[in-house]
């Protein structure tokens, strides 16, 4: 039987994600011809419809989640599975005491190794709390959207994208001070999905991106790709010892609002020095390295 790379999460089918030799399996999975629905998260389930499609469960299985679904819905039964197992956490912001989740979580469904996929900042301390490998590895298995900036009509505002509901205090304080202040033109925005989100980018020639307790989240990539230059509020370290990606031309800091207005008029006073900057897409990794990497004794 073929072996392969078992993707296990639980969105829906990611085209941008699929790469060969990977196979995405979860229970929002609903197109059976590209990728494994499962009725629940059991690797019981995954190794019958594997079996049903002549597929090994001697692969790699790499299972992404993140602290509230190790709470509400883990993956069971992991000693079933006869490959390597490759857990890769993200949002290690979400819920109380998230790293006790995942380390809990891990008592109790042996994994292989640890992949932190946005938390590169807290590596030292995971490591400390298990005993297998863990490693951080950006952008990790993740894609995003391309878009093509029109530096003729991007707008000369700053731009903020994401919610700003209960779970969020920092950024809607600091959406909030930003349009009652006035100090720069400002627009917030929320998209429903990374296609949609991608194209407001292009539209503009800044954007604010705005990290919650050590997470250098989604978005962080996502205008990268976009390809517009970005402020992260916040401190240089978040990419853990990434430093290259802090040290990008696209990518500047501010750690108050009063250094991010500073930041941002000095930028918007010289427009076409701003909508010059190169910003090149994320350094994606390919499966194969990925796995390589992550998996390394």
């Amino acid at each position: 039987m073929a072996t392969t790379t078992i993707l296990f999460h639980y969105g829906a089918f990611q085209p941008l994600w699929q790469q060969q030799g990977l196979i995405q399996a979860g229970p929002q999975i609903t197109d059976r011809s590209n990728g494994i629905s499962l009725p629940n998260p059991r690797v019981e389930a995954l190794i019958l419809a594997l079996q049903h499609r002549g597929l090994s469960k001697k692969g790699v299985l790499l299972h992404y989640t993140d602290p509230f679904l190790l709470r509400s819905a883990p993956l069971r039964g992991l000693k079933e599975w006869s490959g390597p197992r490759l857990l890769a956490c993200g949002d290690l912001h979400h819920g109380p005491q998230p790293v006790d989740s995942l380390v809990d979580y891990l008592s109790t469904e042996f994994h292989d190794s640890v992949m932190l996929t946005f938390n590169p900042a807290l590596i030292d301390e995971v490591s400390r709390r298990v005993s297998i490998p863990v490693r951080a590895l950006p952008p990790t298995f993740f894609r995003y959207p391309k878009a093509i900036p029109n530096t003729n009509s991007q707008r000369l505002e700053l731009l903020h994208v994401g919610t700003l509901g209960p779970h969020h205090p920092s950024r809607r304080e600091l959406v909030t001070a930003l349009h009652s202040r006035e100090r720069v033109p400002f627009r917030h925005a929320t998209t429903n999905n990374a296609e949609e989100a991608a194209e407001l980018y292009a539209q503009h020639a800044l954007v604010v991106n705005v990290p919650l307790n050590h997470d250098l989240n989604h978005r962080f990539f996502e205008v990268m790709a976009a390809g517009v230059p970005q402020v992260m509020f916040g401190d240089k370290g978040l990419v853990g010892h990434h430093r290259a990606l802090a040290e990008r031309p696209d990518v500047f800091w501010a750690s108050s609002i009063e250094e991010l207005e500073g930041l941002v008029l000095n930028l918007f006073a010289e427009p076409e020095k701003l909508k010059s900057i190169p910003v090149n897409p994320p350094n994606y990794w390919e499966l194969k390295e990925l796995l390589k990497a992550a998996l390394a004794p």
